[in-house]
């Protein structure tokens, strides 16, 4: 049973999912690249970590949040870097959005220094995070998902096994371009019904209730009405993810072509300085 736990990224996903494993009674230690994130953690009890080659000892399970394949490079294959701390026999989990190929240069890299490595990125945003309610994916040996399954639902609400290396941060990139259409769904439709006369929150009780609901659609909806763009996923990372999967799926040659119009909206809203807004904006 794991009960020494590094984790490493203390961001809006990261630091929700880090406290919850405080909750859970595990030793924890932290590591972030602006070390004041990690100063709440270490008044409950966390060992707050130098650099992620330090983070890594004496953990037997070792997991990152970051923000972009970027930092994945930095964090893991960096001087001072996850691989130049972690030993045979330790578990590694990215929890990062980023491409597959990404996640099997991981796993290539771990396998050398005899560690189990396995992509598990997940569904929801701040308060999913907080409140222990995402949605996890999870890829790599059966053998290793089984030993941190017990971690991993202390954090989410559901945990899937999806079995070969990648092939989660597949899955991720599928959802996310569903949420980038849907929320280009929602912000078309309710610009239309605003020029058509509707009252806006009239359209969003049926939102609410018709057969094309989705939690997604109502909360960022309610959200627009009030004009409420707190961040919970910035605008500039799904416009930063739908860069991931437009070169996902050229590699696939599978088409996009929704996609491409939601990423040029994405763009000009960054260009029009919403990028650190809620993606709503």
């Amino acid at each position: 049973m794991i009960k020494a736990i590094s984790y490493l990224g203390l961001g809006t996903m990261g630091s929700g999912m880090a406290s919850n494993l405080l909750k859970a009674g595990y030793q924890l230690t932290v590591w972030n690249r602006s070390v004041e994130k990690c100063e709440p953690f270490a008044r409950k009890g966390a060992r707050i970590a130098d650099a992620p080659a330090d983070a890594v000892r004496g953990a037997e399970l070792v997991m990152y949040s970051l923000s972009n394949d970027q930092a994945v490079e930095e964090v893991v294959f960096g001087a001072k870097g996850i691989l130049s701390g972690i030993n045979a026999g330790q578990i590694a989990m990215d929890m990062s959005t980023v491409l597959p190929a990404t996640s099997l240069r991981e796993e290539e890299a771990y396998a050398k220094r005899g560690v189990d490595f396995l992509d598990t990125p997940v569904f929801g945003s701040k308060k999913e995070s907080a409140d222990a309610k995402l949605w996890i994916m999870a890829a790599g040996k059966r053998g290793a998902f089984g030993k941190v399954k017990p971690v991993l639902e202390h954090l989410g609400q559901t945990v899937h096994y999806f079995g070969k290396n990648g092939n989660a941060a597949a899955m991720k990139l599928v959802g996310n371009l569903i949420v980038a259409l849907e929320m280009e769904a929602l912000a078309e439709g309710l610009v239309l019904a605003q020029k058509a006369g509707l009252d806006l929150k009239t359209v969003m009780e049926v939102v609410k209730v018709a057969d094309f609901r989705s939690p997604l659609l109502v909360s960022n909806g309610q959200n627009i009405l009030k004009r409420d763009f707190s961040p919970s996923f910035t605008l500039k990372l799904m416009l930063k993810d739908a860069g991931l999967i437009e070169k996902f799926a050229e590699s696939l040659r599978s088409p996009i072509p929704a996609l491409r119009v939601a990423e040029k909206n994405l763009e000009s809203a960054v260009a029009l300085s919403f990028g650190k807004e809620n993606a709503s904006a």
